[in-house]
This record gives structure tokens, sequence and C-alpha cells, in this order.
């Protein structure tokens, strides 16, 4: 496909590909890395060039590893996916880089295509992209709810939430204490208001299981948001930005009912409702949007004014997408920049992508191996106490283990053995946030299961298997 022109194909591959040496390694970890890395060595795909897999291989590992993070919960087409890695290259060829404010041809048609797939009120309105994934995502939905504000410059956030690791967003994540050795910029922007954890209602109802809320429930933390609108704010509010289920925080999906009535609210009071759909877009609740997800089960509307969404969005490549609904004000050149946002590479990884999952009905897949899996862990749950919740939907799935059933303690200690038996069974799981407390507790008890969309029966099956064999192995 392509000729070289500097350096030969064997030198350019040799530079990529050749093996390295432990000198090589210790220089790059203990000497030159400026941020921590982890321990295992990650070599890539267990089939290069064959399409994408939902298994890697680490350096020093003997056995493939059945992933179960899809790497930050990105790779929803798997690993290395051939189709994709393909139209990179193809697109390479012609161009991989453009300033921001010129469009190409694989631009026009991922706006035009992003725009035909956005939910509800979002379908046929604007597009923005950017090469910084969510947290850029997220910014620009910001920066776009004040050019359309008639008043304030507060945002509404949300308790465990998570929406990036920049000096403004974060402030707006859950707060990490002692993880963080700085005070963010702009925390006088952001209020801060309960999320519906209903397994961990604030309220004191105990029968929320499964993201559904307790039927006692008065939907009291919504009165609580609507008293934080309407009374509470210092400069007035321009936004609320929720992931409608929480991801790093510990995959809580919020209430329908929470959802509806929180539009409601923000139409009230002429303020903008953003949707961080970086974890869930794409696929991963089962529809394309889990704003889809929602609506289908209130029979009804429940899409945001503005949405962020990255991750699954391209395949592995980095992209941010900020779609917002038709009337909204544009955002002018000074607003929503940046040097390598016009990618075209990017895009064009993102467009494959999209067909993909629509044409191979990836979305439908997410969602049947997801409801096995949940069937089984719930199975499960009759079997071994320590399970306290299960918590969907498709692959975008949680289990919070605690000490106790009744008090549900949340039991750090199991999880960590937990995912330390998973990998020497050759799987890996991943693990919610840090939620520290001003006593120095931690809470990190919730084990996420989100493999690519992609697996089969098979690979469902073996990630149940390998899941009990891993609890029972952690509870000796």
């Amino acid at each position: 496909m392509f000729n070289t022109k500097w350096l030969s194909k064997s030198e350019i591959e040799d530079l990529i590909l050749s093996p390295l040496s432990e000198e090589e390694i210790n220089q790059c970890r203990k000497k030159h890395s400026l941020v921590p890395v982890l321990e295992d060595i990650m070599i890539g795909t267990t089939e290069p060039g064959t399409g994408g897999t939902a298994y890697f291989k680490f350096l020093n590992h003997d056995q493939p590893i059945l992933d179960c993070t899809s790497q930050a919960w990105s790779l929803n087409l798997g690993h290395a996916p051939a189709d994709v890695n393909y139209a990179v290259a193809v697109q390479a060829q012609h161009s991989n880089h453009v300033r921001y404010g010129y469009l190409t041809p694989v631009r026009i048609k991922l706006v035009n295509k992003l725009a035909s797939i956005a939910p509800g009120q979002l379908k046929g309105g604007r597009v923005a992209l950017n090469n910084l994934g969510g947290g850029g995502a997220v910014e620009a939905a910001i920066r776009l709810a004040y050019v359309n504000s008639r008043s304030g410059d507060q945002i509404v956030t949300f308790f465990r939430g998570y929406h990036g690791s920049s000096l403004a967003l974060t402030g707006a994540t859950q707060q990490l204490g002692i993880a963080i050795r700085y005070r963010p910029f702009g925390i006088d922007r952001w209020m801060k208001t309960f999320f519906p954890y209903c397994y961990r209602c604030p309220w004191g109802y105990k029968e929320g299981f499964d993201g559904k809320k307790d039927p006692a429930c008065q939907m009291e933390c919504l009165d609580f948001v609507r008293q934080h609108i309407e009374q509470y704010h210092i400069s007035g509010v321009a936004a609320v930005l929720l992931e409608p289920n929480q991801g790093a925080g510990g995959q809580i999906p919020a209430p329908v009912e929470f959802l509806l009535g929180l539009k409601k609210i923000c139409k009230e009071n002429k303020i903008h409702l953003i949707y961080d759909e970086c974890q869930t877009g794409f696929g991963r609740s089962g529809k394309m949007w889990i704003s889809e997800y929602y609506s289908e089960i209130a029979q009804q509307d429940v899409s945001p004014d503005i949405l962020a969404a990255t991750k699954g969005a391209g395949g592995g490549f980095p992209l941010g997408i900020t779609l917002a609904k038709p009337k909204l004000k544009m955002l002018s050149e000074a607003e929503e920049h940046s040097t390598y946002s016009s990618n075209p590479a990017l895009m064009a990884a993102s467009l494959v992508t999209i067909n993909i999952l629509e044409k191979q009905r990836i979305p439908e897949n997410a969602a049947k191996q997801g409801a096995k899996i949940t069937k089984f862990l719930h199975e499960l749950e009759e079997k071994y106490i320590q399970i306290g919740d299960i918590r969907g939907p498709g692959l975008f799935i949680g289990v919070e283990l605690v000490k106790d059933p009744e008090t549900r303690e949340p039991d750090n200690e199991l999880v960590e053995k937990f995912l330390q038996a998973a990998l020497k069974n050759n799987i890996l799981f991943g693990r919610s946030m840090p939620i520290l407390k001003k006593s120095g507790e931690m809470m990190r008890n919730i084990v996420k299961i989100k493999p690519p969309l992609i697996i089969s029966d098979e690979e469902t099956e073996e990630i149940c298997r390998l899941f009990e064999k891993s609890l029972h192995e952690a509870l000796q």
C-alpha cells in the first residue's frame, strides 16, 4: 500500500516492533516517565491484521488475556480492528493533517453521519469534533451552554461523576482528595449535588436495586437538585451536566424518572441539559446512545440539549464529539478550535467504526451478551452474599461487592483479591474510581465488566465462568 521515502520498510518495522531489552524498559519506567505506569507491558492483539478481538497480550504473560475493560472502555470493536486500521491507512495516503478550520471530504461525511444518528432532539443538529477526547467534548458542551445561556455561569454536576482531568474539569469530577496535589481552576463554577445512587440512597430507601428506585421512593434527590438550581446558586445556572449512567463512579444508572424530572426542571428554568455519554455512546448500552435506551423505557424523548461523546467513537483512535440541538447558537472559531482537531485519519476511523456498528448490528450484540452476563450474575448472587448489587445495561455492567448484604459495607479488599485472581485466570476486569473521605477511608468496591461489544457467545460464557472462578478463589 505504501512506498516509503526516507526509511526502508524494514527499518520502520524494526523501530516499532523490535524486542525490548530490560535496560530500555527500566530506563523508561524508572528514569524518564513523568507519570506512573502499570507493571505489565501491553503488546497488543493476539491476531495482528486479522480484525478486532477481545483478547490481547502482555509482554511477560504466557497466555492471551480476555479483556473486560476494552482499555478504558474504548475498544468497542476489539483490539486492532482491521477495518478501522485500513481506513486510517487509506486516508493517511491522501492527508493526515489539516488545520481545524478546513473541511475535508471525510470530515463532511462524518459530521453529516453523526447529525443523522444523534438521539432525540439532537437529530439533525450541530456537531463539533476534537482530538482531545471526552474532556474536550465536555468543555465544548459547556462553552456552548455559556454562549446560549440567558444569565448564569454556574454548572450543576453530581457527586461520583467523572468528566475529565483538565485543570477545569477536575473541579466537575468527583473530588479525588489526596490523589491530586493541586487545587483545580474554576471550582466556584461547579455546584455539586446528589446523584440517584439507589443502592445507597441518602434518604434511607433500602429497596433500590439494579439501577431501579425503591418502589416507595418519592424522588427526594430530584427535589434536592431543583432546590440547588432555583435557590442555592451564586450567579445563576447555565447548565446541568451529568452522566445518565455514571461510569467511573461505579456503574450507577439514574432511574428514568429522575432523568425525565431533570429534563423538565431544566426546561422550566431555561437552562441547558448536557449528557456526558463519553462511556455509554456508540453501542455499549445496547443502543447507539444510552439516551435512546432511556427514551425507549420512558416511551418519550429523554435526550438532552447537548451531548458529549468519545471512547467507542473511533475504534481506538482519539476523537471527541459534541452534539447540539439544531436551534442553539454556534460556537465561534475562537471558542472551539485546536491544532489537530480536524485530523482526517481520526475521522476516517470514526466513519468506518459507525458504519460497522450499524451494518453488523453491534449494539444489538451488546444487549444480547450483556443480558446473558447479567442473568448469570443474578443466579450467582443467590450463591455469594458478597454480591450486593448488579447494574447494567448492555455491556456496561457493574457488580458491587460488599462485606454484608444488610449493612452493605464496601469490600475493597475482596475486589483487590478478585482482580488479582482474575488476571491469574487470564481475564482482566476493571474497578470503580476511588471515592475518598476526609477520614481517609476509601470506597472502591465495584467490579466493571465492559468487554468489546463484538464478543461471541463462547466468549460471554468464558467471562461468566472466569468471573465465578476468580470470585471463589478470592474468597478462600
